[in-house]
């Protein structure tokens, strides 16, 4: 499936092709990671944006080398996030490259790395609470919770459309909590539960 963006991105603006990767071209459609379908997010742009401008606020701290402040600023106002871990990764980049590293690098590591780890603890949690659903809804026993995850990673391994709009929504949901949007927040929310079901059906098929 070939996606035209409807959003222009300066070549130069790293953070905003980070955020928009894999996620959002334009016209409030969120896709999910195989790009095979999308669900529209009535002002899902505008809610993105303000998240865009939250987290580029201080980006400033990024480029004067304050670093680890830029990454006490996303742990205290964005999300929880591996301070150390990060700063180990970029320090790696920058002894390997020494004065020639980019901002593009600079920017890739430090943000792009934190906003990967907002990504994935989003999609864990709504995995977490997709088990949940489907132990509720079939009344299974808590022995059965072992085969519903082993399907789950089957799903997930084989690239599933339905988990990778999951991975897509659970991330526009923290969008919309953040940026305290509830509109956002419930037609997201309403979407994953939709995509819940839609997993439940596949594997009792």
């Amino acid at each position: 499936m070939q996606i035209k963006p409807t959003v222009k991105i300066d070549p130069d603006d790293m953070v905003r092709y980070m955020l928009y990767q894999q996620f959002y071209y334009g016209d409030d459609n969120i896709y999910g990671r195989t790009k095979d379908i999308f669900e529209h997010i009535e002002g899902a742009g505008n809610a993105i944006e303000a998240f865009y401008s939250l987290i580029t606020k201080p980006i400033d701290l990024i480029d004067m080398g304050q670093i680890d402040i830029y990454l006490d600023f996303f742990n205290e106002d964005i999300y929880q996030i591996p301070k150390e871990a990060i700063l180990d990764k970029f320090r790696d980049y920058k002894d390997n490259l020494g004065p020639d590293i980019s901002r593009g690098i600079i920017l890739t590591v430090i943000v792009g790395e934190s906003l990967m780890e907002v990504h994935d603890k989003c999609f864990n949690a709504t995995i977490n609470q997709l088990i949940e659903f489907i132990m509720i809804n079939k009344s299974l026993e808590i022995e059965q919770k072992a085969e519903i995850e082993r399907k789950i990673k089957v799903l997930y391994g084989k690239s599933n459309v339905f988990i990778g709009m999951i991975y897509s929504l659970s991330f526009m949901e923290f969008i919309g909590n953040k940026v305290q949007n509830q509109k956002i927040l419930k037609k997201s929310r309403n979407l994953l539960e939709k995509y819940y079901g839609l997993i439940q059906n596949l594997i009792f098929k």
